[in-house]
């Protein structure tokens, strides 16, 4: 029984290391639609296609990954609102990359006007949302 014990610990040990990112940083990209209507969200990587995602007005998609060993992890998002488009590395380390935290949060506000990002999940306006990139 104790044996038994033993492998139980282990394997759940096991289980959580490997589905956690224990020797590289966590992100976690947020993205909300703050149109007027819907928008289509295409985002992928090298590795994984996230596939198509349509956002209501106020609707948000979210993912989460692991970075790579390097740290070189990249994630493209392609934006679709009626006519317009725009592409953008969803990832923006310079904005959402904090020295010293191992989850990096990065929260994507689409607007009319164009892109904002934050790493904090906080009302618009506010000076911790910066104008990323306009409509194409």
């Amino acid at each position: 029984m104790p044996r038994l014990l033993i492998h139980l610990i282990l394997a759940t040990t096991f289980v959580s290391i490997a589905t956690s990112c224990f020797f590289t940083p966590k992100w976690k990209v947020y993205i909300t639609n703050a149109t007027p209507d819907n928008i289509v969200v295409h985002v992928r990587s090298k590795d994984d296609d996230l596939g198509n995602h349509t956002l209501p007005s106020s609707g948000e998609y979210d993912f989460s990954f692991c970075d790579s060993f390097l740290g070189t992890s990249r994630f493209d998002g392609e934006f679709w609102w009626g006519q317009k488009y725009q592409t953008l590395d969803v990832l923006a380390r310079s904005k959402c990359q904090r020295f010293g935290f191992r989850v990096y949060d990065c929260y994507w506000l689409v607007r009319p006007d164009g892109f904002y990002v934050s790493t904090m999940n906080i009302s618009f306006p506010d000076p911790l949302w910066s104008f990323y990139k306009a409509w194409g």
